[in-house]
């Protein structure tokens, strides 16, 4: 059975996470769908990690892009895995689950971030399963001046109804939404509109019985992929659109 959810950053319960054992984790696991956090190095490459800089987790320290891919590959992470890039990330997914690619713009931190990220999809051939997404919702709008096929979604820590014009106007469809902002009119409003919800994160039992009472057809997304597995086999009003 395929598991309806996406895989935060992997499996960072069990492995660290944006690495590619982490990734493998998830395709193992039989998730629908997997995150993933693109930086670029210094020479322009897109890589993986969610922060900013590399101290949390690995044995380096610094920001991302002061260092080119060939000094970013000299640190590790728990001492046997290298910081993967976008592209190795992607061959190995290819044909195996769909991909949120958050790009951690940030105003202007990281030039031609969009253009690099797009780049890299196109040479792995694998448009039809990835989309975009971001906080940084210049960068989304200005992902779709560059592609007009791409799948887009943006991200909010809380709730924003006004978003919606916008959303349509870029032919964006996936809103992630911190869980303690949705409220089920909330929810409704983003069906009506033909809107993805994707809750996050969705971690605790109390949290996955909410969703299952709530919003059963919303895309969460998850730390603790075993457990919102074990709990999505067990709930038949979640397999919706699988």
């Amino acid at each position: 059975m395929k598991i309806k959810g996406v895989a935060h950053r992997g499996y960072p319960v069990k492995y660290p996470e944006n690495t590619l054992s982490s990734f493998q984790a998830a395709v193992d696991l039989s998730f629908t769908h997997l995150e993933l956090d693109v930086h670029l190095s210094k020479d322009g490459i897109p890589v993986l990690m969610h922060d900013y800089s590399i101290e949390r987790m690995s044995d380096g320290k610094g920001f991302i892009r002061d260092y080119t891919l060939d000094e970013l590959k000299y640190f590790r992470i728990k001492e046997v895995e290298t910081i993967p890039t976008l592209e190795e990330a992607l061959n190995l997914l290819k044909g195996k689950i769909s991909i949120l690619v958050e790009v951690k713009q940030c105003g202007e931190f990281y030039s031609g971030v969009e253009e690099k990220t797009l780049e890299i999809i196109r040479k792995t051939d694998t448009l039809d399963q990835c989309r975009i997404i971001g906080f940084d919702h210049f960068s989304i709008a200005k992902t779709r001046q560059l592609d007009k096929d791409i799948r887009l979604g943006i991200i909010a820590s809380g709730s924003m109804p006004y978003v919606f014009p916008f959303m349509e106007e870029i032919d964006c469809d996936f809103l992630g939404v911190q869980l303690r902002f949705m409220t089920p009119q909330y929810s409704q409003m983003m069906q009506e509109r033909g809107i993805i919800s994707g809750p996050w994160p969705v971690d605790t039992l109390a949290d996955m019985e909410l969703i299952a009472a709530k919003y059963p057809t919303d895309l969460i997304t998850t730390n603790e992929l075993e457990r919102w597995a074990e709990f999505y086999r067990n709930h038949p009003e979640l397999h919706v659109g699988v």
